[in-house]
């Protein structure tokens, strides 16, 4: 198979280089297949490597990053035209013949536009100017205005999006070739483009302005070049920022040629208005890119089956454990508060070792009556008790090869810690009514919220048992312990009830976000899920506002958050009368909380919320 990276912009422009072996590196060092003179470029920067006629592209821990197709990864599959940028340089994966991609990207060129062209800035003009504009065109431009929204808001594949938008640009505005730029510096050349010609679909080899892009940028207002009077060619440009909610994130790029042909104001203010709708949805559009490169180079490193998400420091760690200790056969405590994800981390240590096409059998120890709980275990021969009309296998037998895991095993019973100890001295158990012994052959992962150590001393649970399953241990840590995993499963959360509800996501507010971050999370990864279920359930339009949280949510308002008048007046309102009670109360809060109609339970969970400890008094 002929495949080959081609550099189409930086310090070796126009070099091909074939990939011939099973891996392929390029960086600043000349040991390198493809070395590039750039000093923002790594000494070895990143790898291909083919494996099964795919190819993987490994990110070498890079000081500036690699971006393929603009998202910043660090493990990518590359596909036939993949771009990918690397420093200032520029480069083209290609498969096959088929040199298309190269023709179809968008390259900067840089050259002094004094000698033809004379670019001034441009902004909206005031609503009271004489734009002479009449009405049927002012009817066509606000009929275009809905259409772009009603069309780009439903699109979530990004180049879909950025050519449907064009093409309905392009339905108003007179323009001969376009292009969406993604870049997120005026210096650096484009990360993710999409080009529009209106003779052939892609405009072939797009050239775009420099010192155009760099103007609209830097001065965030719509830019129009025309030809000047001693100009050959007749080429007019208009150049629009795309300023989304958290920066400017690249530009709209239209050309007119031909004498006579120019943008008008009118164009520029249509043009406008529609960067200013669509900058926030290619926004949302990138970063759930980003995230869906990011959640496909973790699975790629370790297949962790879709379910454990999160980039904090504190979950790299969780996952760098999990590959540690999935390809041994110890016996693994996970520890941490209830909704942490113990058992899903469990699962993701069995889905990676050896046993993984053995079976995973979980158990709560803590729902199962003791009196059941044994048979559970173990299983039972026909006619052991009463009720027992059949044989029946244990989960330790139907586990046989794979794993066991016990959760909530500080809620074992004292009888069956002894017979859990036998089994893990012995590899043997028997049925309950049966003396023939059967051999176990499973690893056994257990789980607790439970201070283990305390209850060896308060003689609750066996220590001998406590060593046989502490051979190796791992506190997954709580929600609150990682605030920056927060927006990230947020987001998990409700793509994934999105789905199951059949509504649009276009994302989360920033201020639903804000309130989200200032909760502490009592509940952990299992209330976030619940709170961003609620949330697709009850919201009423594509993003998720404040109004669609759970209530406890909203009762404890971000500092500075702005937008939210309405909450923090009802919040306000809720502190005077729960402070009002109290005083009238004497501060005996079960008093106050019949005053108030509210359950004791929740009158406390409020004045933990509204923060209002110390205007209350106690008893």
């Amino acid at each position: 198979m002929d495949s080959r990276v081609v550099v189409v912009s930086g310090s070796a422009k126009g070099t091909v280089v074939r990939l011939t072996g099973s891996q392929f590196s390029v960086g600043r060092d000349s040991g390198n297949q493809l070395c590039l003179h750039d000093l923002a470029v790594s000494r070895k920067h990143f790898s291909i490597s083919e494996t099964d006629a795919a190819f993987h592209l490994v990110d070498l821990d890079s000081h500036n990053g690699t971006f393929v197709n603009g998202i910043p990864v660090r493990r990518k599959l590359l596909g036939h035209g993949d771009a990918i940028r690397v420093g200032h340089c520029e480069l083209v994966f290609l498969i096959g013949e088929d040199d298309s991609p190269i023709a179809r990207m968008v390259q900067f060129r840089d050259e002094s536009p004094g000698d033809r062209l004379i670019t001034t800035s441009t902004n909206i003009l005031p609503a009271d100017a004489n734009l002479g504009i009449d009405v049927g065109r002012m009817a066509r431009d606000l009929n275009a205005l809905f259409k772009v929204a009603s069309t780009i808001n439903s699109i979530r594949d990004l180049e879909a999006l950025q050519q449907r938008l064009l093409e309905l640009i392009c339905e108003v505005v007179p323009a001969d070739s376009a292009a969406v730029v993604i870049t997120r510096q005026a210096d650096d050349d484009p990360g993710s483009s999409c080009t529009w010609n209106r003779k052939a679909g892609d405009s072939p080899a797009l050239q775009i302005r420099r010192e155009i892009v760099q103007r609209a940028l830097w001065e965030r207002s719509a830019t129009i070049s025309r030809p000047s009077a001693q100009s050959r060619n007749a080429e007019s440009v208009l150049c629009v920022p795309l300023t989304a909610v958290e920066s400017t994130i690249g530009v709209l790029y239209l050309i007119a040629r031909g004498a006579g042909k120019r943008f008008e104001e009118d164009h520029v203010n249509f043009l406008t208005s529609v960067a200013g709708i669509a900058a926030v949805t290619l926004e949302n559009v990138l970063a759930l890119e980003s995230l869906r490169n990011e959640n496909r180079r973790l699975q790629t490193e370790l297949d962790l089956d879709g379910v454990i998400v999160g980039e904090s420091d504190s979950m790299r760690k969780v996952q760098e454990f999990i590959a540690r200790v999935a390809g041994g056969d110890s016996a693994i405590l996970i520890r941490g508060e209830s909704g942490t994800g113990k058992e899903l981390v469990a699962h993701a240590i069995h889905h990676n070792s050896p046993r993984a096409g053995k079976p995973f059998i979980a158990i709560n120890c803590a729902a199962i009556p003791e009196a059941l709980l044994e048979s559970e275990l173990f299983g039972h021969e026909k006619g052991a008790f009463t009720g027992a009309i059949a044989t029946k296998k244990g989960k330790l037998e139907v586990a046989e090869g794979g794993t066991v895991f016990l959760d909530e095993i500080g809620e074992l019973p004292p009888p069956l810690q002894a017979k859990l100890l036998r089994v893990l001295q012995q590899r043997e158990f028997e049925r309950v009514g049966s003396t023939r012994s059967l051999k176990f052959d499973a690893r056994v992962l257990t789980a607790t919220n439970k201070d283990l150590e305390q209850a060896i001393k308060d003689r609750e649970f066996r220590p001998d048992l406590y060593y046989r399953l502490n051979v190796v241990s791992m506190v997954i840590p709580p929600l609150r312990e990682r605030s920056d995993d927060i927006p990230l499963l947020a987001i998990y959360f409700a793509a994934k009830y999105a789905e199951k509800c059949k509504r649009p996501l276009k994302g989360i507010s920033p201020e639903a976000r804000a309130s989200l971050m200032a909760y502490s999370w009592p509940g952990n990864v299992r209330e976030l899920e619940n709170a961003m279920e609620h949330a697709m359930v009850l919201g009423l339009t594509d993003e998720i506002l404040p109004d669609d949280l759970p209530a406890a949510l909203l009762e404890v308002q971000p500092v500075e958050q702005s937008g939210v008048k309405y909450h923090d007046r009802i919040n306000h309102l809720k502190k005077q009368l729960i402070v009002d009670a109290v005083a009238q109360t004497k501060g005996n809060y079960t008093e106050a909380a019949k005053l108030l109609g509210l359950h004791p339970n929740y009158l406390h969970r409020l004045i933990r919320n509204l923060d209002i400890k110390g205007e209350v008094q106690g008893e």
